[in-house]
């Protein structure tokens, strides 16, 4: 099955490649991008993908980039499974 990522914004943006990587683990059927927001405050972050929520349909993610904050979803019926998958590959800060 193709699976799917839907970029509401800019192809510029770093995050785009972390959304099709995203697409392409096992049990994901489709990432589509919220709300982007200015970043506040100097540094960098401590993991690209700062917060994880469960959802009715998956996952709710929070990305954090070079000057931006991005929200997005993961449809998925498998969201401990993604969420390990996410982790594993270090996207995620370590609890």
């Amino acid at each position: 099955m193709a699976r799917q990522t839907h970029h509401k914004h800019s192809s510029k943006k770093g995050y785009r490649r972390l959304l099709d990587a995203l697409a392409a683990l096992d049990g994901v059927h489709s990432v589509a991008t919220g709300r982007v927001k200015p970043r506040m405050g100097s540094g960098r972050p401590i993991a690209a993908i700062s917060k994880v929520r469960h959802t009715e349909s998956g996952l709710s993610i929070t990305i954090n980039t070079d000057g931006a904050i991005v929200d997005a979803y993961v449809v998925t019926d498998r969201p401990a499974d993604v969420e390990a998958a996410m982790a594993d590959r270090g996207w995620t800060a370590s609890s």
